[in-house]
């Protein structure tokens, strides 16, 4: 890397010079033809420099934040409001005299700062800039402008919720009555037969009325058979113990008689005991029995008593079937009559919702109105507010704002709402 000197310290300003002449004539930055006439770097822009046959000299490196971008052997070097040719004039004669290369170094914007979208877009953001791009471009790339909320879609969209929420608030209904219906029929221990016309509502579809009345006949039916069932097994063991306590009662029949025999035996043998015609020992011998005898009547007598207990037990569980079954049915009565209360005042508070809505959508559509655009444009070390069209040339690290006014209203058109008798309650 030697250059031909002409005098002592004269060829640093030679180098410099041709350097410099080269660089101006140099085809700089990447797509050169396309860059903006005149474009000046700024933070953010990445440079290609490149020196021919100087691997170590030659990359990509980014203006940082401070105007700057650190290059080997130079170190700091000032780039920001500087135009490409003026930053590789500049950077060939700091190399040139700290180390001359065979040929001067060429720079390229490789990557321009990028545009920001602020404002009315579908996606705000960051995005990539490109010599020559329109502010209309870059709404292209954003998504496009959000598509204004116009009273009326909302309006639209509330009569659509209330008409919702009255079906949703009559059906709630229906099902309700249906349902207490079926508990009312469970308390008085009578058949479930409920009638469509009175329970019913003409605004909500016969399949609606149908699917509930059955389901809950359904739930009747499993409800009684299931009831049944427990007190049938709870019957089933009253009646063992019903056998158990007439078998007990035969027993103690027969101990009772046998008790009688033994104490005529006792009788006699203390007789001929006491006559010296019989053995002491046999008299003891037929009052051990005897004994033993009452003893196990007196277990019967237990035993009699535990089963009798046993089936009074079971009589107060069929009872306490029957009286649970009731209570919760006067606990879920209660409770329904309270939820159809507020179904009634939410049926009344939608229908109202319902009424007003739809006469608020007598209102015509509203008029869009043109959008606006600015531009926030680094100039110096600030920000300054430029008035813009949808053609407005755009530079790199710019802020494109696009802001839409609210829709005006329009003339007034026929209303949506539903006519009164659609939404009365029952």
């Amino acid at each position: 890397m030697s250059l031909p000197r002409t005098a002592p310290g004269g060829w640093l300003v030679l180098t410099a010079a041709v350097l410099a002449a080269i660089a101006l004539f140099q085809p700089t930055g990447a797509g050169a033809a396309d860059r903006p006439v005149g474009y000046r770097l700024g933070a953010g822009d990445l440079l290609q420099i490149t020196v021919v046959g100087e691997a170590d000299l030659t990359g990509k490196f980014r203006v940082g934040p401070d105007g700057a971008i650190s290059y080997p052997l130079v170190g700091s070097l000032a780039a920001a409001d500087r135009t490409v040719a003026d930053l590789a004039q500049d950077l060939a004669a700091r190399l040139a005299e700290r180390a001359p290369t065979r040929s001067p170094p060429l720079v390229e914007v490789a990557e321009y700062a990028p545009v920001f979208a602020a404002g009315d877009f579908e996606r705000p953001g960051q995005y990539a800039f490109r010599p020559g791009m329109v502010a209309l471009e870059l709404v292209a790339v954003a998504g496009g402008l959000r598509r204004p909320r116009l009273a009326t879609d909302s309006l639209m969209l509330q009569v659509i919720a209330a008409e919702q929420e009255v079906a949703d608030q009559r059906l709630a209904r229906v099902a309700a009555r249906v349902h207490r219906a079926r508990i009312a029929a469970e308390i008085a221990r009578g058949p479930f037969a409920p009638d469509a016309a009175t329970l019913g509502d003409p605004f909500v579809p016969a399949a609606d009325l149908t699917a509930i009345i059955d389901n809950e006949k359904a739930l009747f039916e499993v409800r009684k058979t299931v009831l049944a069932g427990q007190q049938a097994a709870l019957r089933s063991q009253g009646a063992n113990f019903d056998q158990e306590i007439a078998a007990l009662r035969r027993s103690i029949a027969l101990h009772e008689d046998e008790i009688g025999l033994l104490q005529q035996e006792v009788n006699t043998a203390q007789g001929l005991v006491e006559k010296g015609l019989a053995p002491l020992p046999r008299l003891l011998a037929s009052k051990r029995q005897l004994s033993a005898t009452r003893r196990d009547a007196l277990d019967l007598d237990s035993y009699l008593a535990r089963a009798r207990q046993n089936k009074l037990q079971i009589e107060q569980k069929i009872q306490e079937l029957s009286d649970q079954q009731a209570k919760d049915n006067a606990g879920a009565l209660l409770d329904l009559d309270l939820n159809l209360a507020r179904i009634e005042r939410k049926l009344r508070a939608a229908t109202a919702a319902l009424t007003e809505t739809g006469s608020r959508l007598a209102v015509g559509p509203a008029q869009i109105p043109e959008p606006s655009f600015r531009i926030a444009r680094v100039v110096g070390e600030a920000h300054v507010d430029l008035p813009a069209d949808e053609f407005t040339r755009l530079e790199p690290r710019d802020i494109l704002r696009v802001d839409r006014p609210e829709p005006t209203p329009a003339p007034a058109r026929e209303s949506r709402a539903p006519p009164a008798g659609a939404i009365a309650g029952r």
